[in-house]
C-alpha cells in the first residue's frame, strides 16, 4: 500500500510537469499565454522603416556621357611646335582637329587632322587621321647627322659657307678665300661656326592613329614632306585635352 501511494504521487508530479511544457509560449501573472501577433503585413512595406525603402531608381541603368559630339581642348607635346594648344570636335564618327603654337620668329607650327573614329566607347575612341603641317625651327648647335635633318643653313648667303656640312666643293672655296685673305677667311668662318642657332623649315602630311583615353590623348604616326628633314618623318603627339561630353539617359 505504502509503495502504491509513491507510485500514484511521482506520477501526478509527472503528468503535471508533462501538462505544462505542452504549450512553448509563457504566461503572464494571470495565467494567460502571451502569443507574439502574426497578422500579416502589406508585402510592400518595408520591414525597417520608411528610411529604408527601396528606390525603384536605384536599379536603373547609371548615365554615361555620349560617345560623339563633343569639343575636345588642351595642350599636348610633340610635333609640330614643340608645345601645342589643341582644339577638336568628334563628330559622329568624324574627328576633325587643329593643333600649333607660336614661340618666336622662327619656332611656330600647326597641324590640321581629318580622322575617322572606327572604335568608341563613353572612355576610349580609336581614329586613324590624315594631317598635314608646316613648322619652322631654329635649334642652337645642333649636331650635324641628328635629329633627321638633311641639310644646315647657317644663314650666309655666300657660296662654301651657307652649309653647316660642308661638301669637298665648300672646302675647296674656304681654303681659296683663306689664301686670299685670312680675315675675311676668319670672319666667315665666324659667322658660320657650329654653336649657331640655323633656321629649319619642313611641310609634311601623315597618316596617324589617334587614342583617346578619357583626358589622355596620344597621336603616333609617320609623313613625308619637303624641307630641311628626311623622309619618312615620325608624328608624335602626347597630351591632356578636356572635353564637353554630357551626360545622356
Amino acid at each position: 500500500m505504502k509503495y502504491q501511494f509513491f507510485l500514484i504521487i511521482f506520477l501526478f508530479f509527472i503528468g503535471t510537469n508533462l501538462i505544462s511544457q505542452t504549450s512553448p509560449y509563457p504566461k503572464d501573472k494571470n495565467g494567460n499565454e502571451i502569443k507574439p501577433d502574426w497578422t500579416p503585413s502589406n508585402p510592400k512595406d518595408s520591414a525597417f522603416g520608411a528610411d529604408e525603402t527601396l528606390n525603384s531608381k536605384s536599379l536603373d541603368e547609371k548615365r554615361l556621357p555620349k560617345t560623339t559630339n563633343f569639343w575636345v581642348y588642351g595642350a599636348s607635346i610633340g610635333s609640330p611646335a614643340s608645345i601645342n594648344f589643341n582644339l577638336g570636335y568628334y563628330w559622329k564618327d568624324i574627328v576633325l582637329r587643329g593643333s600649333g603654337g607660336v614661340w618666336g620668329p622662327q619656332w611656330k607650327g600647326g597641324q590640321i587632322d581629318l580622322g575617322y573614329t572606327f572604335w568608341k566607347t563613353p572612355v576610349i575612341s580609336h581614329s586613324i587621321s590624315i594631317v598635314g603641317g608646316y613648322f619652322e625651327v631654329n635649334p642652337f648647335a645642333p649636331e650635324v647627322g641628328r635629329g633627321g635633318q638633311s641639310s644646315y643653313p647657317t644663314g650666309v648667303n655666300i657660296p662654301g659657307y651657307n652649309r653647316r656640312d660642308p661638301t669637298q666643293e665648300d672646302l675647296l672655296i674656304r681654303s681659296y678665300i683663306n689664301s686670299i685673305d685670312s680675315n675675311v677667311a676668319t670672319y666667315l668662318e665666324y659667322e658660320s661656326r657650329e654653336r649657331q642657332k640655323v633656321h629649319l623649315t619642313q611641310r609634311y602630311i601623315g597618316l596617324t592613329y589617334d587614342f583617346l583615353l578619357g583626358n589622355f590623348f596620344l597621336q603616333l604616326g609617320g609623313g613625308i614632306g619637303q624641307g630641311d628633314y628626311r623622309n619618312p618623318q615620325l608624328l608624335l603627339q602626347m597630351g591632356y585635352l578636356f572635353n564637353t561630353r554630357e551626360y545622356h539617359d
